[in-house]
């Protein structure tokens, strides 16, 4: 088994809450705190509590600036509203044209004459993928798979990988779902029951909707971080529609 599913109601607030928040935010790392993990006893076991960084170009800052914890609790999920920035921006752009691939070339071969830079990019597919065929066009994980298509001034369904084990609420270390940012969404969506429509809308998250794009298993884009030259390759795909840097760091 997978997942048995969770064994107490704060697991199960985690389980739904931690992942609609990552799943409406593609533009934050959301991290479940370790001491929830371990199912410690809380003195306030109605709050979840999360940290949550924007998404940055390379993990290996000591301090990731933003950087911010967050307790999410029936009635005031309000709280998991986070603020948009550059990369949110080039997210929504989706929608657009994009920058000029030449334009874009360019600026790439100017950041791989900086010593180990590194860039976030966002890109959007001319036609949506399934994962195997995604990558067939970039071969490495991405951070973020995107599983719906780009809407005017909105963010796409999204999936990503925690970092930690059983932070999502099962276990997304194991190799046959680790393997997959497809499948660790759909072990997360078949873990959904009907009483959790509610919570998930406070994160503008429709329980119908994620149950499809998780049947469907159509990637309409990606956010990945490569080095310069290595993000050129993706520019040059002639299955690439729209592509944008959203963020660089040494």
């Amino acid at each position: 088994m997978l997942a048995t599913g969770c064994t107490t109601a704060a697991d199960r607030r985690a389980l739904v809450w931690v992942n609609a928040l990552a799943v409406a935010r593609p533009d934050y790392h959301v991290v479940h705190e370790e001491h929830l993990l371990k199912r410690h006893q809380l003195e306030d076991d109605e709050a979840v509590r999360v940290i949550v960084e924007p998404r940055w170009a390379n993990w290996s800052h000591t301090e990731v600036f933003g950087r911010r914890t967050l307790e999410l609790r029936d009635g005031h999920l309000s709280g998991a509203e986070l603020p948009g920035w550059k990369l949110t921006g080039v997210i929504r752009a989706l929608s657009g044209a994009g920058d000029d691939r030449h334009l874009v070339l360019k600026r790439l071969d100017a950041l791989a004459e900086v010593e180990d830079m590194k860039v976030t990019v966002v890109v959007g597919f001319r036609k949506p993928m399934q994962e195997d065929d995604v990558r067939r066009l970039w071969e490495k994980v991405p951070d973020v798979a995107l599983f719906s298509p780009p809407e005017p001034d909105g963010l796409p369904t999204s999936w990503d990988y925690s970092g930690y084990c059983h932070a999502r609420g099962f276990d997304d270390c194991d190799p046959d779902v680790r393997s997959s940012l497809t499948s660790s969404f759909r072990l997360w969506t078949s873990l959904l029951r009907e009483s959790d429509r509610e919570a998930l809308a406070a994160f503008g998250v429709d329980l119908d909707d994620v149950r499809m794009r998780a049947e469907q298993g159509l990637w309409y884009g990606m956010i990945t971080t490569a080095w310069p030259e290595d993000a050129k390759e993706i520019v040059e795909d002639p299955r690439v529609g729209f592509f944008a840097i959203g963020q660089v760091a040494l």
